[in-house]
């Protein structure tokens, strides 16, 4: 299994698809936009071929995109994946969509002899540069032990999560968290701004403490700090994952007050043009819009 396509070239796509390429596999790079194809292109990879051709050649075929509308496009419209897929084809789903979504698209792969999986990551641009993601994998096992090679040359943490959909509905909890920490950091550093408390000196104490967390130190030491609000994670692909977590919650029956109010704020952030910039811009919501 060496012949493979990535298809989605963005700030998580490029690095996975590099990453993949350095492991010895012949990658071909797809994305909507040929300046990111001729960026893949010098580093190593091959370009020139669609995603419906890929379909019919490659062993194996890898989607990174944005949204859920974009993963059921590439995957069982017209010039798709898995509706030019040859049997025994490999299909691997990066993105963060719904379960429900990957339940359809295995059916239809299932009609055609083709194994797929849904492989969701976490870790950032950071991680996808350095090889170190977590996945989260759900599909059949068979096609997972398939893919290993694949993950590990994106991944440090690899996790088996069960049946199709639940690596996604693992993820969706992950980024239900992510929210909810972003909006602590958010309100945190407002009130110690508020309150005359230096944010450096209280990054240093928290960081030993334990309101310590990941989300903290990196919103803190790779943004905020240096009032850097280009996107690592945009703040719309947040709440897009936000509104799927909240979907999964209401068909499981349960309703998070805490959820609620966190997927308002983000909403609000998003209306008031904090979309396209970092996650953790919400702090410049919260701080304008304290009252």
């Amino acid at each position: 299994m060496k012949k493979a396509a990535f298809i989605g070239l963005g700030n998580m796509g490029m690095p996975m698809a590099i990453n993949i390429l350095n492991k010895g596999f012949d990658v071909y790079g797809i994305n909507k936009g040929n300046e990111k194809e001729d960026r893949f292109q010098k580093a190593g990879g091959t370009t020139g071929i669609t995603p419906a051709e890929a379909a019919g050649q490659m062993d194996v075929v890898m989607t990174c995109l944005p949204k859920p509308e974009h993963v059921e496009e590439m995957m069982l419209g017209e010039n798709g994946v898995i509706t030019n897929a040859s049997q025994g084809l490999l299909v691997i789903d990066f993105s963060t969509v719904s379960a429900e979504l990957h339940e359809k698209i295995e059916a239809e792969a299932a009609q055609k002899g083709v194994d797929y999986l849904d492989a969701p990551v976490s870790g950032g641009t950071t991680g996808a540069e350095a090889g170190t993601l977590a996945v989260m994998v759900g599909g059949s096992e068979q096609a997972f032990e398939k893919a290993g090679p694949i993950f590990e040359a994106v991944g440090k943490n690899i996790t088996y999560a069960g049946s199709i959909g639940k690596g996604t509905k693992v993820k969706l909890i992950n980024q239900f968290m992510v929210g909810m920490h972003t909006a602590a950091v958010s309100e945190g550093l407002t009130m110690a701004e508020k309150a005359g408390v230096d944010l450096e000196m209280l990054h240093s104490v928290i960081t030993n403490s334990m309101g310590q967390s990941k989300i903290y130190d990196r919103h803190y030491t790779e943004f905020l700090h240096d009032n850097k609000e280009e996107p690592g994670f945009a703040l719309e692909l947040l709440l897009k994952d936000l509104g799927l977590a909240k979907e999964m919650s209401d068909r499981v029956g349960i309703s998070p007050r805490a959820g609620r109010e966190v997927l308002s704020l983000f909403e609000g952030a998003d209306r008031e043009g904090f979309g396209k910039k970092d996650m953790s811009s919400l702090f410049y919501y919260v701080k304008n819009n304290e009252k």
